[in-house]
Order: C-alpha cells, then sequence, then structure tokens
C-alpha cells in the first residue's frame, strides 16, 4: 500500500512516532520504486529489440522482392556474363 500510496495520511502520522520504523519504511519504498523503474526499462529494452529484429526482417524482404522483379528486365546475356564473372564455379 505504501508503493502505491494508497497508505492513509493518519497512518503516516503514527509512523512519526517510530523514526526506526519510518526509516525502514522509506528504504523499502525507495528500494521498490528502484527495482520498479529497472523493470520498466528491462521491458522496454525487450520490446525494442523484438522491433527491431521484425524490421530487418521486413527489409530483408523488400530487397528480396525488388530484386526478384528486376530480374525480368535483365537481358540474358547480361545476366550470365555477370554470373561467370563472379567465378562460383571455382
Amino acid at each position: 500500500k505504501i508503493s502505491l500510496g494508497m497508505f492513509s495520511g493518519s497512518h503516516y502520522d503514527m509512523l512519526m512516532d517510530y523514526p526506526a520504523l519510518m526509516c525502514a519504511i522509506f528504504i523499502y519504498v525507495v528500494t521498490t520504486v528502484i527495482f520498479m523503474l529497472n523493470l520498466l526499462i528491462a521491458q522496454l529494452n525487450c520490446s525494442y529489440q523484438a522491433t527491431y529484429q521484425d524490421m530487418v526482417g521486413f527489409a530483408r524482404l523488400n530487397r528480396g522482392k525488388i530484386v526478384t522483379e528486376t530480374m525480368p528486365a535483365v537481358a540474358k546475356k547480361r545476366w550470365e556474363r555477370f554470373s561467370g564473372a563472379l567465378r562460383l564455379d571455382e
């Protein structure tokens, strides 16, 4: 309740009577907030990585589409000369 702000104000007044308990609760709240922020950062990082992998995959598919659309326009003689220059047989 304390970490989420659902702890009532009258209970905070009672905690002021016990400084050691108030200090422990303060440390707990700070630790919880830091943990939650780290968890949020990890989730955003994981989401970014998944989006980046999808983006790279779509870019490769798009390049493949461009190549397959361009191939019929290339003359057979020119293609044979190009593939011969690559020396893939060796």
